[in-house]
């Protein structure tokens, strides 16, 4: 058992220093499991996994009743708290580089403990050869959508092919910074009276200056753009059609809303 001072160490490293037992816990967090499936689950042979098995019964973290191995009562705490530490540490390893180069300061910290939501999103890069054009995916995902909500600081050109969609019966809620609303009012007036000339189209307008390029959540999607820590946009995209990471962007769209202005027509 864990003693003296090296208590918090001797954990830490049981917990996270092998895979195979990391893997075992989280296994076991959905409820017992024989040794043929836990080794048929995790594509561990029983010889490799025997012996972590044994690490974790002599530290009270798994015991074994009717040939089920089981999470005890402490194990159970751990692996809650341990699941989403992991589960972030895999969405910043999995593109450490663009995670590194990314603004962050205007997430509130809320949303950023949720990181490990946006586990299941990819990095949409943008193809070199056509480096200023936006990505397909996102075109396709966007023209399909009919319930659609964004926040923007910064103009993005599919902006006027949504304005004039008023008669598609799609549903728009867009949050955008006073310096885009500028915009919008001087460059596309005709365009932004059409838009608010729709009964399902909204407009709202945060004065705080937010340094976060665009989040886009959908019916069919989310995408999330991070200026980075110089204050520049390389379309570089997070995407994903999973419900976690769609309602992370949904709550933070809704956050910086509930603190703008609506715009009436």
């Amino acid at each position: 058992m864990w003693k003296g001072k090296s208590m918090d160490k001797d954990l830490i490293d049981l917990l996270f220093m092998s895979q195979k037992r990391r893997d075992l816990l989280l296994l076991l967090k959905n409820g017992g499991r024989k040794i043929e499936d836990i080794v048929a689950t995790l594509h561990f042979t029983p010889t490799g996994m025997l012996p972590q098995i044994k690490k974790l019964k002599e530290e009270s973290l798994i015991i074994q009743e009717n040939k089920e191995y089981k999470l005890t009562p402490l194990a159970e705490i751990l692996v809650e708290k341990m699941e989403p530490l992991i589960d972030t540490l895999e969405v910043i390893e999995g593109n450490l580089h663009y995670w590194q180069e990314r603004d962050l300061s205007n997430i509130p910290y809320s949303f950023l403990e949720r990181l490990n939501e946006l586990k299941s999103c990819s990095l949409i890069k943008p193809d070199q050869d056509n480096i200023f054009e936006t990505p397909r995916i996102f075109v396709e995902k966007m023209l399909q959508s009919k319930n659609i909500l964004t926040f923007s600081s910064m103009f993005h050109p599919i902006f006027p092919e949504i304005f004039q969609n008023k008669g598609q019966n799609i549903e728009i809620t867009l949050v955008v910074t006073q310096k885009i609303y500028e915009r919008l009012k001087n460059d596309f007036e005709k365009e932004l009276e059409f838009y608010l000339a729709g009964e399902k189209m909204k407009l709202f307008v945060c004065t705080d200056e937010i340094k976060i390029a665009m989040i886009i959540k959908t019916e069919c999607f989310m995408s999330a753009d991070f200026l980075t820590s110089k204050g520049v946009f390389d379309q570089e995209t997070l995407m994903s059609t999973e419900p976690v990471p769609m309602k992370w962007a949904e709550d933070l769209i809704v956050h910086f809303k509930d603190k703008a202005q609506e715009i009436k027509g």
